[in-house]
């Protein structure tokens, strides 16, 4: 028996450790516009390839009939995204602001077809999910490295 847990043990070891370093890691970023919206961006990546992104906005400036401001944002969103595949979001009011959850599962996505819908600009998915191109990209939006979250 003790032979038998001798061997299994550096098993169990290795494909932890492997099994560990395998895993996703996620990255978060803060974008702030002067429009009274504040983004948090989550990068989920494994090595240098993004496989989703989640976005949640956070809209504060409605104007003075904040009903109206959400049923307009709503609607625009629902039309100008609806049938992207890979694309999920929630608009939802709380508070006297609009918050606007976005997931974007790259795995999911067709390129060719709504690559202009998604206001991808890179030549391929691939060069989309590199984490170095997605990371300028945010930075490049006034957005900041807050942490990581795994």
């Amino acid at each position: 028996m003790k032979k038998i847990l001798k061997l299994i043990t550096p098993l169990l070891a290795t494909l932890f450790l492997l099994t560990a370093c395998s895993s996703e890691k996620t990255k978060v970023y803060t974008t702030t516009f002067g429009n009274g919206q504040e983004n948090e961006t989550t990068i989920i990546y494994k090595g240098d390839v993004v496989n989703k992104i989640k976005t949640i906005s956070n809209i504060k400036d409605l104007g003075a009939d904040s009903n109206f401001a959400f049923e307009s944002i709503k609607k625009s969103i629902d039309e100008k995204n609806k049938d992207i595949k890979g694309l999920t979001y929630n608009v939802e009011k709380k508070d006297d602001k609009v918050v606007i959850t976005w997931d974007l599962d790259f795995d999911k996505v067709d390129f060719d077809k709504d690559k202009d819908r998604l206001h991808l600009k890179g030549s391929s998915l691939g060069e989309e999910r590199k984490l170095s191109y997605v990371e300028e990209n945010i930075k490049k939006a006034g957005g900041v490295e807050i942490g990581r979250a795994s």
